[in-house]
C-alpha cells in the first residue's frame, strides 16, 4: 500500500512538472506573439490587450464608482513617430536604422514607469500608454522623451545629425472633448494630432489633441 502511494505521489509529481513547463511554454510563446522583435518593447496586438485592461477598468471605476487602493481615472496616449528614418536608411544604411530603433526603445524603458505601457506600433511609429496620467502629465512625459531622442549618438553617423520624433498626445480625460474610453479613438485622435504637428509645425514638436 505504501508503495502504492509513493509511486502515485512521483507520477503526481511528474505530471505537476509536466505541466508546468507547459505553462512556461505557453507564457513565452504569447509574449513572442505580442513583442516587436527588434526592440522588445510590445508589438500593435501586445499593446491592444494590455490598454484594453486598463480601459475597461477606467470604464468599471467610472460606472460604479469604487474605491479601492488603485484605481483607473485616466488614460493618456502618446503617438510618435520618428523623424528621418528612412533617410537613415537609405544613406547610412538599416542596420544604423535599426540602432535608432532600439536607442528609442531604450529611451521609453528607462522614462516610463512600470505600470505604463510602450510600444513599437509599427515601422518608425511607436504608441505609449500612460495609466492615470492626465493631458498635462502626458505632454511632460513627452518632453523628457523628446529631449533624451535629441541626445541619441549612433556610431558613424555624424554629430551635427538630428535625432528627433513628432509628437500627438490625448487624455481620456480631456476637457476639449466628451470623455474617450474607446481605446482606437484614443490611438486614432493621437495619430492625427501628430501629423497635424508635423504639417503646421513642422517635426521635432508636440502636440496636444484640440
Amino acid at each position: 500500500m505504501k508503495l502504492k502511494i509513493k509511486n502515485l505521489k512521483s507520477e503526481l509529481f511528474k505530471l505537476e512538472k509536466i505541466i508546468s513547463n507547459q505553462e512556461k511554454e505557453i507564457k513565452r510563446l504569447c509574449m513572442l506573439t505580442e513583442s516587436d522583435f527588434l526592440t522588445g518593447l510590445y508589438n500593435r496586438r501586445g499593446f491592444t490587450n494590455e490598454a484594453e485592461k486598463f480601459l475597461a477598468s477606467l470604464k468599471k471605476t467610472k460606472s460604479q464608482k469604487e474605491h479601492r487602493k488603485f484605481t483607473i481615472n485616466n488614460f493618456s496616449i502618446i503617438f510618435i513617430d520618428l523623424n528621418n528614418l528612412k533617410l537613415i536608411n537609405d544613406i547610412y544604411g538599416h542596420k544604423k536604422g535599426d540602432e535608432f530603433l532600439k536607442s528609442m526603445a531604450e529611451i521609453l524603458k528607462k522614462t516610463l514607469r512600470g505600470i505604463d505601457i510602450p510600444a513599437r506600433w509599427g515601422g518608425d511609429e511607436f504608441v505609449v500608454g500612460l495609466v492615470n496620467s492626465n493631458e498635462k502629465e502626458a505632454y511632460k512625459v513627452a518632453q523628457k522623451i523628446k529631449s533624451q531622442i535629441a541626445k541619441i549618438k549612433i556610431k558613424h553617423i555624424p554629430k551635427k545629425f538630428k535625432f528627433s520624433a513628432s509628437f500627438g498626445v490625448i487624455s481620456s480625460d480631456s476637457k476639449k472633448h466628451k470623455q474617450i474610453s474607446n481605446l482606437y479613438e484614443l490611438i486614432e485622435k493621437a495619430d492625427m494630432t501628430m501629423y497635424k504637428a508635423k504639417k503646421e509645425k513642422g517635426k521635432d514638436f508636440i502636440m496636444v489633441f484640440s
